[in-house]
């Protein structure tokens, strides 16, 4: 006689099945809710209230005066704590850390934020996650679900515990200008604790950052569009994720609304539920009413079980490398690999072909502008490994200038990018450091300018003078230092280069960029490339 079913196998049962009808692997957007339940974190409210104790301040007077709003309160606190943090003994050895990268009177709670959650993001004995037998369980499954990807506010590290193959994109900045596949990745929209000027807390930063929710919703559109969204450790009504799906629902417009509720299941965390329930909730948005599913839930568990019998078409990674490569194929004009020829599977031309790869329909006309359409999609990195001969391009100079940089630019906006390589090989700098722009668009010639006229703030010159002028000689010298990283990157772009060589300097930023961490997608990591650039290809340096 066969056991029945648990009413936790029939919720597996029945979220497999639901999941299985889509043809992608579902993301996950993960909130603070889950780092709470496993790293027994504050929320934010409770984040805010630690650092007022810090500071000394009345939290209630502080929510009072900003009538519930935690990012008017955040402004607020930052600004009490700002006096506190330069003047305190307690934060001494944090100053001498951080104090070039508090520049501003935010900056010092983001540090201490930061600083504070990263010691309480691991997970190790002393975290529920680790020291009770149940939650433990429940992550030693999370650890195994198959997913798409993972979208999160949080600052902290959980989810690169997690999934940490997933390489992570910190910020809406990384997110819209880098060259992620969407498989297999890590989107921090909200900053991370490994860049404390990332993290999105204050009154202005979400000022700042709703400026440009637009462009943000456009990128998850491309993923709410063609996979399931579960929403793990978020309140039904949070505003983040509210704002969010009102810009996608406005991008999808409201004749596709309940398509795109198909795809999404809110998850909440109810100790009152017996068993797993499903059910449906209709959203109420500006711009219509989402009928979505709620998935009520005391353990997580039955969910995390049917995520792992989840079948992907094969491994995440596997996925997310031929994704980049077979998109830098058409990118990436590198001459001296096999050429890549178009031709029917069956065509006489293939004979002897290596490789014969085909996606989609063609004409002959694509062919034609093959070349030129992969210059304009180089990024910003590309050209970075091609200035440090990491990887170098074998394309003309000339082109690059006309065709790549000047999209480049237009995707970098206001940061920096090296140039004077490629205007010294198409010989358009003269002996006198006189460019010749002729024929050049406009952002070219705004880069030189940018380029020659890099500026550093008084405040780090006046550092630079006291801590490294005449002790530190050599960038591995100031690379090895425990200076910060953002004072070493401005350290290099100051130090004397008659003391050195400039093949020294390319070799330190060359191993920034092999590490394939945040720094290497820094601006001061940009502006020392350019720097180098300058040094070894501009003959006005």
């Amino acid at each position: 006689m066969q056991t029945p079913s648990s009413p936790d196998e029939d919720f597996t049962n029945e979220i497999l099945s639901l999941l299985s009808t889509h043809t992608a692997l579902p993301y996950l957007f993960v909130g603070s809710g889950m780092s709470r339940r496993y790293l027994d974190l504050p929320d934010w409210s409770g984040l805010l209230r630690h650092f007022a104790t810090e500071a000394k301040v009345n939290y209630g007077y502080l929510y009072a005066s900003a009538e519930g709003d935690y990012p008017a309160l955040a402004r607020e606190l930052a600004r009490e704590f700002h006096e506190i943090w330069w003047n305190e003994p307690k934060y001494a050895k944090s100053r001498t850390k951080h104090s070039d990268q508090v520049v501003d009177k935010q900056m010092a709670l983001k540090v201490e934020i930061s600083d504070y959650l990263s010691t309480k993001s691991e997970l190790r004995k002393g975290t529920p996650g680790v020291d009770v037998d149940a939650l433990r369980d429940e992550v030693d499954r999370f650890k195994k679900v198959v997913i798409g990807g993972v979208i999160t506010t949080n600052y902290d590290k959980l989810v690169d515990q997690i999934f940490p193959d997933f390489p992570a994109y910190v910020g809406q900045q990384q997110l819209l200008l880098s060259d992620a596949q969407f498989v297999a990745e890590t989107y921090k929209i909200h900053g991370s604790v490994e860049d404390p000027s990332s993290l999105v807390l204050t009154k202005q930063d979400y000022d700042h950052f709703e400026k440009r929710d637009k462009y943000l919703a456009a990128k998850l559109l491309t993923i709410f569009a063609e996979h399931p969204v579960l929403f793990l450790g978020y309140s039904i009504e949070d505003e983040n994720i509210l704002r969010i799906l009102e810009n996608i629902t406005c991008a999808v417009g409201a004749d596709r609304i309940s398509e795109l509720g198909d795809r999404m299941f809110y998850v909440e965390w109810d100790k009152s539920v017996d068993s797993p329930k499903i059910e449906p909730y209709l959203m109420k948005l500006e711009e219509g009413i989402i009928p979505l599913r709620r998935i009520r839930i005391n353990s997580f568990s039955p969910l995390f079980d049917a995520l792992v019998k989840l079948e992907p078409p094969m491994p995440a990674q596997v996925v997310r490398m031929l994704t980049k490569h077979v998109y830098d194929i058409v990118r990436d004009p590198d001459v001296t690999r096999q050429p890549v020829i178009a031709v029917p599977i069956n065509s006489p031309g293939a004979d002897g072909l290596k490789v014969i790869f085909g996606v989609g329909p063609y004409q002959n006309s694509d062919i034609e502008g093959l070349s030129t359409l992969g210059l304009r999609g180089i990024d910003r990195r590309r050209i970075v490994q091609d200035i440090l001969e990491d990887k170098p391009l074998s394309a003309d100079p000339d082109q690059l200038l006309k065709e790549a940089l000047p999209e480049v630019l237009k995707r970098a906006s206001f940061g920096y990018v090296p140039i004077f390589k490629y205007l010294a090989e198409s010989g358009r700098i003269n002996r006198n450091g006189k460019v010749n722009t002729k024929g050049l668009p406009e952002e070219i010639q705004n880069c030189i300018n940018k380029n020659r006229s890099m500026n550093i703030q008084d405040s780090a010159k006046k550092r630079f003078e006291r801590d490294v002028d005449g002790i530190l000689t050599s960038p591995a010298e100031i690379m090895s230092s425990d200076l910060s990283y953002t004072f070493k990157m401005e350290s290099l772009i100051l130090l004397n280069p008659s003391g050195y060589q400039v093949g020294e300097l390319r070799d330190v930023l060359l191993s920034i960029l092999k590490s394939e961490g945040v720094n290497s997608k820094s601006t001061g990591f940009f502006r020392a490339v350019c720097h180098y650039d300058r040094l070894k290809f501009d003959v006005r340096s």
